[in-house]
């Protein structure tokens, strides 16, 4: 949805595309303005209610005489629409001769929708930064929110969430010392109640992983929402950008926000107490308020079971969509790199979760179900929402329908990702957004309607020039607010004072005067003018200085995709220009379309433009090299390291699917460990084994069962193993012993000391989150202060054989024949892996076995 307007902002949408790629007409068809329904001609409502209650034939004896002739089709009577070509088609009696016109492709309707867009009444602001709206807005004022208690709470809810994104990337930012913490650029969230369970989604995977591993250093496991909530952004990242009106309305909106979610995690609000309607949103959040969030992503097998079991109610779940994620690029200049993260509007990633998960609307949802954010849909989203509602059975469905501007990503995405619905009904709901509503945008919070407003889907609104029109499309503001009384309880103001009086004399200029959508000809033939002409020679070739820049060539190309299309100029007569061939510019031009402007992007947001990219490396030593495979020893030191340390719940974990495995199970891949909640001590291991061998990451991550590409090792390995490591050696000196320092039967007593350190440094005990997870298990599982004995019988490692004696260690056999060494000094015990002393917890060492001598610490 994108839709937080700034001037100075960019849109992740791709609206500055010059608006032709993609939407062309068909061939024969010639731009017209949107038609308007005659006088007694049915709307398609009309239309679709008396199909419902008297059938096709009635409709087509209705619509005999008239020549506009559209599909008229009965509603699936289940399922989410995906199933509709496998019902029964009811014998269509119509008395018009003419037959309906065939089903629209996505093609074709992304090309009917961009000549209705391109034209009047839609106009484009700030350049299409803010994307295309109409030149007057309906601006909406503060509103008892009576009977959709629980859109506002999702409303404000994502509003809370969304802040916590903001400041666990501000968290992440400031603890990678290189600069180089991902940081997308987020710009909504939008929730879905459903089943009394809530689900969020943003824009970006990476928003929803930077939350969620920030909130597991803090708290130590996954954290509830209540916990996610308590990271904040700070007050300079979110007013920059933002001017002081704008600055204050955000905020005030965000404290108010905070005080109701407080009021509901007391207990006090969502019941309908002090006039105030049941709220089902809040007491989803109150009924499992300490439950940890779940992570899932929208293609889960699972995710049906997720959205509709019992089990599932009163849970948040954060969707992330695999299909978004950087891949690695397999040929070409490229190849090797990794792709930047994509990301869809936040909505379409809802109603993808319930498409994939094949959602029932007739059978699988019980009670209320609504979709709402931080900022209210655009365009695209708003019809895809009403042809979920509407054209595939989710008639209980409730969003914001007061939608904001047209933006061209939104569109795309829906046609790369939701093809199941761009059809002519699609096109038909952008039609009538176009050409018989105008765009919405709201007041300040403090802002009062003026005389004369008029009520408007349950609310006062005022028709606006579309230069005073919001640069923040968010929700209409409430009229309610919370406060809490000298005793600490809830208190509900049901009209808060509104401060301003809105007048168009005193209006803060917003998003400024709209321009015309097209600046280019549109005839075949039509020439370009010798101005034009030397301006796309100079940007291309450099001008006067014959440089040539980036930005210079981004626009030339930006020019020759306006001037290119249907009804405008080819190739063979822009190219001379340029000094290319046809051919080669055609090029440029397709990869300009397909990639996109990356520094003058539309934006929904106040945020600068600040895509996940390559920054400047720091330390040479501290960056990931590709690496070279994991072998059979690097395998079996990072066991050992694991088993050593038994009863941590990850390791016991990584345990059961490594004796899984080994017993000829084939484990799915959704069966992963997340790297972040590694002990301290595997990931300091890791680090040094990525230090000193250079192993291949997504080697290791496979073995850990942590991914497949290693995305996540490689963030905690960076994050938490090297600065462990780093930490531990200053305090304890060399670390892993090379095999060549200690040979099998070979050693010395020369080596004994760096033996002993370099164990510790593998293995050692550690302070850190991990061991605070490992205590907490403990005490849940009723063994506070012991752990399980080391299984050494369990480990694949070449120790029984020939187990050498070692200088300065005694050689002893635990009760399941495992070898192992006590150091003669300390008394700390230690197994031996291909030359390496990786020292044993005390508790993990057998009581029963010939350890009298044995200590630890």
């Amino acid at each position: 949805m994108w839709q937080r307007q700034v001037g100075s902002g960019g849109h992740g949408g791709r609206e500055g595309r010059g608006g032709r790629e993609g939407r062309r007409p068909l061939p024969g068809r010639s731009p017209s303005p949107p038609p308007r329904r005659r006088s007694g001609e049915l709307s398609p409502a009309d239309v679709a209610a008396l199909q419902g209650s008297a059938g096709n034939a009635a409709v087509g004896l209705t619509l005999g005489g008239n020549s506009a002739s559209r599909p008229v089709q009965r509603m699936e009577a289940e399922g989410s629409g995906s199933s509709s070509s496998q019902q029964q088609a009811a014998p269509q009696q119509t008395a018009s001769p003419q037959a309906a016109p065939p089903q629209m492709e996505p093609d074709e309707v992304l090309a009917e929708i961009g000549e209705l867009v391109d034209n009047p009444p839609m106009v484009s602001y700030g350049a299409r930064r803010q994307g295309r709206a109409h030149d007057d807005f309906w601006m909406r004022f503060p509103r008892d929110k009576v009977g959709e208690e629980a859109e506002q709470t999702i409303s404000e809810t994502s509003a809370l969430l969304f802040d916590s994104m903001k400041g666990a990337q501000e968290r992440a930012r400031a603890g990678d010392e290189d600069g180089g913490a991902d940081d997308a650029n987020n710009r909504e969230v939008q929730g879905m109640l459903i089943n009394d369970r809530l689900v969020f989604a943003s824009n970006f995977n990476s928003s929803v992983d930077t939350l969620v591993e920030q909130g597991e250093e803090e708290f130590g496991e996954t954290p509830s929402l209540t916990q996610l909530l308590t990271i904040e952004q700070s007050n300079t990242g979110r007013t920059k950008g933002l001017r002081h009106h704008e600055a204050k309305n955000l905020l005030d909106g965000l404290a108010s926000a905070r005080r109701k979610n407080r009021a509901i995690v007391k207990g006090q609000r969502g019941d309908g107490e002090q006039g105030r309607g049941p709220d089902p949103a809040a007491i989803a959040l109150r009924a499992k308020l300490n439950s940890p969030v779940v992570v899932v992503d929208i293609e889960d097998e699972n995710l049906h079971t997720l959205l509709t079991s019992e089990e599932g109610a009163g849970r948040v779940f954060l969707l992330r969509f695999g299909a978004l994620d950087p891949k690695e690029m397999t040929k070409g200049k490229g190849k090797g790199k990794q792709t930047q993260e994509k990301a869809v509007h936040a909505e379409q990633k809802l109603l993808l979760a319930l498409h994939h998960a094949k959602i029932n609307p007739r059978k699988d949802i019980k009670g209320p179900i609504a979709i709402m954010g931080k900022f209210r849909p655009c365009m695209g989203c708003a019809a895809a929402l009403k042809y979920y509602r509407e054209r595939l059975g989710f008639e209980g469905l409730k969003f914001d329908e007061n939608y904001g501007h047209y933006f061209q990503g939104s569109v795309d995405q829906l046609a790369t990702h939701q093809q199941h619905i761009m059809d002519e009904h699609y096109l038909e709901y952008i039609r009538q957004m176009v050409a018989d509503d105008i765009t919405s945008t709201p007041a300040a919070r403090n802002e009062a309607a003026p005389e004369g407003a008029v009520t408007r889907r349950g609310g006062p609104s005022v028709r606006v020039p579309g230069r005073y029109a919001s640069r923040q499309a968010d929700v209409t503001p409430a009229a309610s607010d919370a406060e809490f009384d000298s005793d600490d309880e809830y208190v509900r103001t049901s009209q808060r004072p509104l401060d301003d009086m809105w007048t168009l004399e005193t209006a803060n200029t917003g998003i400024g005067k709209g321009a015309a959508a097209h600046t280019v000809p549109r005839r075949r033939h039509e020439y370009l003018t010798e101005e034009q002409g030397q301006q796309l020679t100079d940007l291309w070739n450099g001008g006067e200085s014959g440089i040539p820049t980036s930005k210079g060539r981004q626009q030339a190309l930006e020019l020759a995709d306006k001037y290119n299309g249907p009804h405008k100029m080819t190739f063979d007569y822009i190219a001379p220009y340029f000094r290319l061939a046809p051919n080669r510019l055609n090029e440029y031009v397709s990869r300009y379309r397909k990639e996109g402007h990356w520094d003058h992007v539309p934006s929904r947001s106040n945020k600068v433009p600040n895509q996940p990219k390559n920054r400047k490396k720091g330390d040479p030593a501290k960056q990931f090299t590709k690496g070279g495979a994991l072998d059979d020893e690097g395998r079996q030191l990072i066991e050992a390291v694991i088993r050593s340390l038994g009863g941590d719940p990850w390791c016991e974990e990584w345990i059961r699917l490594r004796d899984r495995e080994a017993g000829g199970e084939e484990l799915p891949e959704t069966e992963q460990l997340s790297p972040t909640k590694a002990p301290e001590e595997i990931l300091r291991t890791l680090a040094q084994l990525r230090r000193d061998r250079q192993y291949s990451v997504p080697d290791i991550s496979r073995f850990l069962y942590g991914g497949k590409n290693g995305d996540k090792l490689r963030k905690a390995i960076a994050n938490k193993g090297m600065k462990a490591l780093e930490k531990h050696e200053k305090s304890s000196g060399p670390g892993v012993v090379k095999s060549e320092d200690v040979e099998m039967g070979e050693a010395s007593s020369s080596v004994a000391g760096p033996s002993s350190a370099s164990a510790s440094a593998v293995a050692g005990p550690s302070t850190g989150p991990s061991r605070k997870r490992r205590a907490s298990s403990e005490r849940e599982s009723g063994r506070e202060g012991t752990a399980p004995p080391f299984e050494r019988e369990r480990i694949t490692l070449p120790l029984r054989l020939g187990a050498p004696q070692v200088p300065g260690y005694e050689l002893r056999v635990g009760a399941g024949g495992q070898p192992y060494y006590v150091d003669e000094e300390t008394g700390f015990s230690y197994v031996r892996v291909e030359g390496r002393m990786v020292r044993l917890r005390e508790e993990d060492v057998d009581s029963d076995a010939e350890m009298s001598g044995a200590g630890g610490a």
